[in-house]
């Protein structure tokens, strides 16, 4: 029972969307390099200056009105869900999600989580909070098409110029544009309550709210073009309208790329869009002073306010802030990562003292600070010690050159985190030989850049204009590469979250695991003997959890076994350790009986489906109700079937014809063995359990195991395989004689099992998890039979139990539900074959 090595498909996973948004910004800054090789970066400063006063003001107060119609879609949105807030509360909520999310990437998430996060301090409830996420959404989308539209409709020629599309297309797509927004205000002036389908509903907007939509994303839509266009120079300009549309069009390729803050993507679709008609040397000037005006300055406010928040939120006055409780990990990262850009884009140092780095060498030091705090806001220790080291030394060199704001603000930087430490308590790395030698590597890599720009001084600017820039040569590029990716892996390694070792079998744990199943487990307990788990034991030794690590999710299967009186203990300790590692605990298939246990843990409680159990005091084959299980059992009987009932002693000299049967069951589903949540055909398992086995004329046609209780009262099946060439209901029967014999041995219960995603809520306060998983029940036959395996387990007459996943709530469900399907399927390719 010992564990293989992380599957390689899950390192593959996580490397391909990075690859994409990488591939995607090479791409764009190929474009980028070629269109404007030719500029000089030291006269930038120069050029935004250029722009003068009047337009600065008028960009400035451009932005403003954009940010204040976009708090205008809470507004609309809180009306939407009949959850009124004052304007200081929902206003707060709008401008750190967009702010934020404009800035970071993956806007729809992060807006999402931080309207989340904001709008919970509100006392406002989660379902509504995913309307209104989806309802703004909606709100956006319609001004994007507005202004499109409209202006390829207005000026089709002019667009077509622009777009490099002939002027009936662009016209045709502007009225396809205009046709949804109108066809959007008509369903809410003369539709018929929600759309959707059972389940899956969208409420109608009232005809006064979705005017209101259309208009007021309409108009920020237009403030957040005007931005760019009054910083654009005035000679070679396109009218604003035709301007506005391609504007749009790299807005949205922006927000798709992911990339934090569509940086180099937007940049290159205009560059396409309006290369021949504005100069480079404007348009690079334009786009910088726009970053600055919409996005840095807007980012650097909501800083300050989510900081404000998260102290008030955190029980402090306004006249008492203080500094522990208001900088948290998150803030402190906010910080370093401000202090990184700065360094990475600006990276020159005043003056020529004796120690003397290149610009280069400060650039890569802002990349590290970077990489180091997204480990601050993940609290790891080893983040907050290299964090710590690289501003110290960074506080130094600036000041012996004589920068004093860099110097000021990474030595401030310093100071807040010292005490701050207790905050950073997640484990440092687990060393391994083969992360030594990547560690080693890495630092050679940017030894050798560091020193190549240190003794050349061939080449010393930023590290982003030394990679645009045209004059860079060969040898200097290559340098600068090694010395990124040194940078990179060396980081990523110093603020990686410690990892379990490999799985192995303990024989003194399992003896402890046996006796307290022996004593005190449920039926689903016996899962503690497939092999595929670690454990985490009460301090007591008297209870466990059964537990295994997938991504970032440590899913524990089931409610603790043991001692009542050590689930609290047992919990807390879990949960304090996965927290070291910076995971995520999940417990799946609980029942509610522990529910405020896990709600005190901080986990939120998702319904799974219900589990069908039969109490077998009443249960009888006589009854119309049970017309269909007699005629099966009857059917059965006729065809010379019969049922034997095998004790654990006596299983192994059926094991190789059950081997066969299993195996043909397998090759008929073209699957592999499912795995944790359920037995897979081991022999080592499978003679641990009474066995129930179905012969047709002495032919072994289908068997399952039996889990038993510890106290004796339920049975439930497990493992169950049959012949793909058997009679049909064979496996009918096989439960019907399941259920007498445990009745007539006194049982107390049967337990069919679990039907996944079974009674989720579908009502108007649903989860989007429920709506998700009912959507999935209703229409998901082609990936697994839901509905049949209910409609199955009601024949029996079942009493139907609850069952729960508790995880944290928000975004993370659902990569924790992931998580647990590639647990259950024994991977990705388990998941996707059922």
């Amino acid at each position: 029972m010992t564990s293989t090595s992380k599957r390689p498909a899950s390192s593959v996973r996580q490397l391909l969307a990075p690859a994409l948004v990488v591939g995607v910004l090479a791409v764009a800054g190929v474009l980028l390099h070629r269109t404007f090789r030719h500029l000089s970066w030291a006269q930038l400063g120069g050029d935004l200056l250029a722009l003068g006063p009047g337009v600065a003001v008028a960009a400035v107060v451009a932005t403003v009105a954009s940010y204040v119609a976009m708090t205008g879609y809470d507004a609309l949105a809180l009306r939407y869900v009949g959850h009124p807030l004052p304007y200081r509360r929902f206003g707060l909520a709008s401008f750190v999600a967009t702010a934020f999310g404009n800035n970071l990437g993956a806007s729809a998430v992060v807006g999402a989580a931080l309207r989340a996060r904001v709008y919970s301090g509100w006392r406002v409830p989660g379902p509504a909070i995913t309307r209104i996420i989806g309802f703004n959404l909606v709100t956006l989308g319609l001004g994007v098409a507005v202004l499109a539209g409209g202006g390829m409709v207005q000026d089709p020629a002019g667009v077509g110029q622009a777009l490099r599309a002939p002027a009936w297309a662009v016209a045709t797509v502007g009225s396809v544009l205009l046709a949804s927004v109108l066809g959007y205000v008509g369903w809410a002036v003369v539709g018929r309550g929600p759309i959707g389908r059972r389940g899956w509903r969208v409420e109608r907007p009232s005809p006064a709210l979705a005017l209101a939509q259309v208009a007021l994303s309409t108009v920020e839509w237009l403030t957040m073009a005007a931005v760019l266009y009054v910083l654009l120079p005035a000679e070679g300009r396109l009218p604003f309208l035709a301007f506005a549309v391609a504007f749009a069009v790299a807005t949205v390729a922006g927000l798709v790329s992911n990339v934090p803050g569509g940086l180099g993507v937007f940049e290159s679709t205009l560059v396409v869009l309006l290369g021949s008609t504005t100069s480079s040397e404007g348009l690079a000037v334009a786009l910088v002073a726009y970053r600055l005006c919409y996005f840095v300055l807007p980012l650097l406010l909501a800083a300050v306010l989510l900081v404000v928040h998260e102290a008030r939120r955190g029980g402090a006055s306004r006249s008492s802030l203080r500094v522990p409780s208001v900088l948290t990990p998150s803030v402190l990262a906010l910080g370093v990562a401000g202090a990184g850009v700065f360094m990475l884009v600006v990276g020159d140092l005043p003056g020529r003292p004796t120690l003397d780095l290149s610009a280069v060498t400060i650039s890569l030091a802002g990349l590290a600070a970077l990489l180091t705090a997204r480990g601050l806001h993940r609290r790891l220790r080893s983040a907050w010690t290299a964090t710590l080291a690289l501003l110290s030394g960074v506080t130094v060199v600036a000041a012996v050159h004589g920068d004093v704001v860099l110097s000021v603000a990474t030595g401030v930087l310093s100071l807040l985190l010292v005490p701050a430490r207790p905050a950073f308590h997640r484990g440092a790395v687990c060393v391994r030989p083969r992360s030594l030698v990547a560690v080693a590597v890495a630092s050679v890599l940017v030894g050798v850049s560091v020193w190549w720009h240190e003794c050349s001084r061939g080449l010393d600017a930023p590290l982003l204009a030394a990679s645009f820039s045209g004059g860079t040569s060969w040898m200097d590029r290559l340098v600068l590469a090694a010395g990124t990716v040194g940078v990179v892996v060396g980081v990523r390694w110093v603020v990686r979250p410690r990892t379990l070792g490999p799985r192995t079998v303990d024989e003194d744990e399992m003896a402890q695991v046996s006796d307290i199943v022996a004593r005190t487990g449920r039926c689903l307990s016996q899962l503690a003997f497939t092999g595929d788990k670690r454990f985490h034991f009460s301090p007591g030794g008297g209870a466990f959890l059964m537990y295994e690590v997938e991504g970032r999710s440590w899913v524990v299967m089931g409610d603790p076994v043991g001692d009542p009186g050590d689930f609290r203990e047992l919990v807390g300790s879990f949960v304090a350790e996965v927290d070291r590692h910076a995971g995520r605990p999940v417990f799946y298939n609980v029942r509610a009986d522990h529910a405020e246990l896990y709600r005190e843990c901080g986990l939120s409680l998702a319904k799974l489906g219900e589990e069908a159990v039969v109490p077998l005091a009443d249960f009888s084959l006589s009854g119309k109700a049970r017309t269909n299980l007699r005629t099966c059992r009857n059917k059965s009987r006729r065809l010379g079937m019969s049922v034997e009932f095998v004790a654990p002693a006596d299983v192994e000299p059926l094991l190789p014809a059950l081997r066969e049967v299993s195996q043909a069951w397998l090759e008929e589903r073209n699957g592999k063995e499912k795995r944790f949540s359920l037995g897979a055909f081991d022999e080592e398992y499978v003679r641990r359990f009474p066995l129930v086995v179905v012969r047709q004329e002495g032919r072994i046609t289908a068997f399952a195991t039996l889990w038993i209780s510890a106290d004796d009262a339920e049975v439930q099946v497990d493992l169950m395989r049959r012949l793909p060439d058997g009679p049909n209901g064979v496996m009918t029967f096989l439960f019907v004689e399941c259920l007498l014999w445990a009745q007539e041995n006194g049982f107390a219960s049967f337990n069919l099992g679990m039907a996944p995603l079974a009674g989720l809520s579908t009502g108007a306060t649903a989860s989007f998890w429920d709506r998700a998983g009912h959507l999935l029940w209703t229409h998901g036959e082609q990936f697994y039979n839901f509905r049949g395996l209910r409609d199955f387990k009601q024949g029996f007459g079942p009493q139907w139990r609850t069952c729960y996943v508790a995880a944290p709530g928000g975004p993370a469900l659902p990569n924790a539900m992931v998580n647990v399907a590639t647990l259950v399927g024994g991977g990705i390719r388990g998941v996707v074959r059922g």
